[in-house]
């Protein structure tokens, strides 16, 4: 039998904590007995037929660390970055950012109604940690008042695609000022309000008064 040393414990133990969470309802651990098996029947989360697979995508993806270390938002990074090198190759640029918004102000509308009902701070919630497309792409979405940060999803991608590949000539300056920038601006200026950004490491977008 090969000896468990502290280290691989801990490494077995996280994973099987974070297996546990996922198969337990929230809350419930804190649930009367006579709710429990209706909490596991009501909740669509555990109701899906796709959990294995998703859980075996999560071990696949993070496992992956050859020639770098993979993420979930690897494909939706990499399809911006190789979006925005093919049309900044074609000088068409802000006609990518103009398109993108175009597509997006069905949901833009919507969001802009929930402003005028709920404030100003709902074009934030609107733009990331409410949208799926926006939470996935952007780990850890720090939510303030008025303001949202998170890590740059693309930097770091962005220089291992032009260290194995070769291919990309973009820079991570181009990734904030021709469509990061633009478009979280033409976002806002559908939804109805002014923002301001920060790029950097850690990227923050703020509400002007």
């Amino acid at each position: 039998m090969s000896r468990l040393t502290r280290r691989d414990f801990g490494k077995n133990g996280l994973m099987l904590s974070c297996l546990t969470a996922l198969g337990l309802p929230r809350g419930a651990h804190a649930a009367p007995a006579g709710n429990f098996l209706d909490k596991v029947k009501n909740d669509p989360f555990l109701n899906r037929d796709d959990i294995e697979h998703a859980i075996k995508s999560y071990y696949q993806t993070y496992n992956c660390t050859t020639p770098y270390h993979h993420k979930f938002n690897e494909t939706i990074t990499k399809w911006h970055l190789r979006s925005l090198q093919f049309c900044i190759d074609r000088k068409i640029e802000k006609d990518h950012v103009d398109h993108y918004v175009a597509i997006m102000v069905p949901i833009l509308k919507r969001v802009k109604s929930r402003v005028e009902t709920k404030g100003p701070d709902a074009a934030l919630h609107g733009m990331f940690e409410g949208t799926t497309c926006s939470y996935q792409l952007f780990e850890r979405i720090e939510v303030k008042p008025g303001e949202r940060s998170f890590p740059c999803p693309y930097n770091y991608l962005l220089q291992q695609c032009k260290k194995y590949l070769g291919t990309f000539t973009i820079n991570w300056e181009d990734v904030c000022s021709k469509w990061c920038i633009p478009v979280w601006n033409g976002f806002a200026k559908e939804i109805g309000v002014s923002i301001s950004v920060a790029p950097g490491e850690t990227c923050s977008v703020k509400l002007k008064a």
